[in-house]
C-alpha cells in the first residue's frame, strides 16, 4: 500500500509538472532517444547519444514544441514558439517530477489475453506488457557553480491490480544517482542508472549502449562552434565503470553450514560481480548552410566476471571460471535541423554492432548456454540496425530494421539457437484531422537457424507477418514522437508452420496460425532522463 500511496502523490505533481519542458536543449530540433542527435544548451555539457547525462540531469532535450494546427493568422511556428515561452524554466534548479509509461488493454478475439509475436530476440512491439516508471530529481547549484541533480526512478512492471486482484505491484529502482556539472565540460556521476544512447522505437531496442550497473562515469564536451546561436558542433567523450550481481546461482548463492554455537548459519559461498567498463566518443555537426546535421558515434565495452565455486545439491562443488567478453560499435546519423521549429523531427541511423563472449549475453540475465569449460568465449553477436522518422504536416512515418546473427557458446555447428535473423517494420500514420491521425504499422519477422526444426526435423525457418491498422490521437503534437498518445488497434498476425512449431504440440497456440488483438493502448514521457 506504501508504494500505491506514493505513486499517487507523484502523480498529482505531474500536474504542474506536465507542461515543462523535458530538459535543455536547442532550436535544432531533434528527437531525444529517437536516435537523433541534439543541440547542447549554451555553455553546459551537452550529450550525443553517449548515454551520458547533461546539465539539467538527464540527457538533453529539444526546445523545439510541437506544433498544432490553430487560427488562420497563425503559422504553425508562431504557435510552437508561444508554447515554448509559457513553458520556459531554469532547467538546472528546483523539482523536477518525470515520468514513461504505457498501457494495454484488449482482446485476442478468442477470449483472451493478447500476446506478443515474437519470432526474433527483438521483435516488433504491436502489443507489450504494461510498465510505468516514476522519475523524480530536484537539482542545485553551489556557491562554487557547480551543478547538481539527484535523480531516483521508481518503475512497475504490469501486474496492475485489475488483472490480478491482488495488491502485490512490486517496484524496482532503475535509477537512483547523483549527477554533477562541474564546468560546460566536465561533468560526472555516480549511482545506480540505465545508461543509455540512441534507440529503435518500434523494437524498443538501443542496438550500441544499454547497459544497467552500480557504477560512476564522466564526460567531457568541447563545443566547436564559432558563435552560441549557430547549429551543433561539438566533441564529447564519455567514460563509465560498474557493476552487478544477479540474485541467481549463476553469480551468487547462500548455503547453511554449522555453527558450533547456534548449530547452523547462513554464508555466501558464491559471490561474483560482473564488472561492466565502456568508453564512447561522438562528434556531431551540422555543415554550413544545409539543414541537416550528422553525427558519428564509437562504443566499446569490456565484461568480466570473476571465478568462484558453487554448492551441488548433492553436497559437491563446482569451480565456475572467470570470464570476459568485449563489445565493440559504430552509429551514423543525420537529423533534420531546418524543420525543428515546425516540431517536426527527422533522422535516419545507422547502427552496427559486434559483441563476444560474455558481452554477447544481456547483464540483467543469466548466460543461457556454455561451453564445455563452462565458459562462454565461443558466443559471439553481430548485429545490423537503422532507425528513422520523418515528420511532415500531412502526417509521419517511423521505419525500423534490425539484422542479427548469433552463435551460442556450445560450439555445435548445429545448434538451432544459432543463425541469422532479421525483423523490419513500418508505421504510416496520415492526418485526417487536428491532433488525429490513421495508418498501420506492418512488419515482418523472420529467423534461419542453423540446426533443425525440432518437431519436423527438417530445415525450417520461422516467420511471421504482422499488420495493426490503428487511430492515434496525438493531441500535444504532429510528430510521431510526441506523446501523450492515445490509440485503437486492430493487429493480425500470421505465423508460418515453422513459427508454429516453437510452440510444443500441446500448447493450443500451435495450431493458431492467425493470432489477433484489438484493443486500446496509452503510451505518455515527459521529463525523463531515459525515454523521450
Amino acid at each position: 500500500m506504501r508504494y500505491v500511496a506514493f505513486a499517487f502523490a507523484l502523480a498529482l505533481m505531474a500536474r504542474a509538472a506536465w507542461a515543462q519542458p523535458e530538459g535543455a536543449g536547442s532550436d535544432a530540433g531533434s528527437a531525444a532517444g529517437s536516435g537523433s542527435a541534439v543541440e547542447p544548451t549554451t555553455g553546459g555539457a551537452g550529450t550525443a547519444g553517449t548515454g551520458m547525462a547533461g546539465a539539467d540531469g538527464g540527457t538533453q532535450q529539444p526546445t523545439n514544441p510541437p506544433a498544432v494546427e490553430g487560427p488562420a493568422d497563425k503559422t504553425e511556428a508562431e504557435l510552437a514558439a508561444e508554447r515554448l515561452e509559457r513553458t520556459h524554466h531554469n532547467p538546472d534548479e528546483g523539482f523536477r517530477f518525470g515520468s514513461y509509461g504505457r498501457v494495454i488493454a484488449g482482446t485476442d478475439l478468442r477470449g483472451g489475453k493478447p500476446e506478443a509475436i515474437k519470432i526474433v530476440a527483438h521483435a516488433p512491439r504491436i502489443v507489450e506488457p504494461s510498465y510505468l516508471e516514476l522519475e523524480t530529481s530536484y537539482g542545485f547549484i553551489t556557491e562554487h557553480g557547480v551543478k547538481i541533480r539527484p535523480l531516483v526512478t521508481l518503475a512497475f512492471d504490469g501486474t496492475l491490480f485489475h488483472e490480478t486482484g491482488q495488491f502485490d505491484a512490486q517496484p524496482a529502482l532503475r535509477n537512483m544517482f547523483v549527477e554533477a556539472v562541474m564546468s560546460p565540460e566536465w561533468s560526472a556521476w555516480v549511482g545506480s542508472r540505465m545508461y543509455r544512447g540512441d534507440d529503435i522505437y518500434l523494437f524498443d531496442y538501443w542496438p550500441l549502449d544499454d547497459i544497467n550497473t552500480v557504477g560512476g562515469g564522466a564526460l567531457w564536451h568541447k563545443d566547436l562552434r564559432e558563435q552560441p546561436a549557430d547549429k551543433p558542433h561539438f566533441v564529447e567523450v564519455a567514460v563509465h565503470g560498474g557493476e552487478n550481481r544477479l540474485q541467481h546461482p549463476f553469480q551468487f548463492q547462500q548455503i547453511e553450514v554449522a555453527n558450533p554455537v547456534q548449530g547452523a548459519t547462513t554464508v555466501v559461498q558464491l559471490n561474483r560481480q560482473r564488472l561492466i567498463a565502456s568508453a564512447s566518443a561522438a562528434y556531431v555537426t551540422s555543415p554550413a548552410g544545409l539543414g541537416w546535421g550528422l553525427k558519428a558515434k564509437v562504443h566499446g565495452e569490456l565484461h568480466e566476471l570473476g571465478a568462484g565455486t558453487f554448492k551441488r545439491d548433492d553436497g559437491t562443488f563446482e569451480k565456475l571460471p572467470a570470464d570476459s567478453g568485449i563489445l565493440i560499435g559504430a552509429e551514423l546519423s543525420a537529423f533534420d535541423l531546418e524543420n525543428g521549429k515546425h516540431g517536426y523531427r527527422r533522422h535516419l541511423n545507422l547502427y552496427a554492432r559486434y559483441a563476444s563472449g560474455l558481452a554477447s549475453f544481456d547483464e540483467l540475465a543469466p548466460p543461457t548456454t556454455f561451453g564445455p569449460d563452462l565458459k562462454t568465449n565461443k558466443a559471439n553477436e553481430l548485429t545490423f540496425g537503422l532507425a528513422g522518422n520523418w515528420d511532415a504536416a500531412y502526417g509521419n512515418m517511423m521505419i525500423g530494421a534490425l539484422s542479427r546473427r548469433f552463435i551460442d557458446a556450445t560450439g555445435d555447428s548445429q545448434d538451432p539457437n544459432n543463425g541469422w535473423e532479421y525483423a523490419i517494420d513500418a508505421r504510416p500514420l496520415g492526418r485526417f484531422a487536428r491532433d488525429w491521425f490513421a495508418g498501420a504499422d506492418v512488419s515482418y519477422q523472420a529467423r534461419f537457424p542453423q540446426g533443425l526444426n525440432a518437431i519436423t526435423l527438417r530445415a525450417e525457418d520461422p516467420a511471421a507477418f504482422q499488420v495493426a491498422p490503428m487511430i492515434v490521437y496525438s493531441p500535444v503534437g504532429p510528430s510521431a514522437y510526441d506523446r501523450p498518445q492515445l490509440r485503437l488497434v486492430l493487429r493480425a498476425a500470421h505465423l508460418n508452420q515453422a513459427a508454429l512449431d516453437d510452440y510444443v504440440p500441446d500448447d493450443p497456440r500451435h495450431r493458431q496460425a492467425w493470432q489477433y488483438f484489438l484493443g486500446v493502448q496509452c503510451e505518455w514521457w515527459f521529463n525523463s532522463s531515459t525515454y523521450r
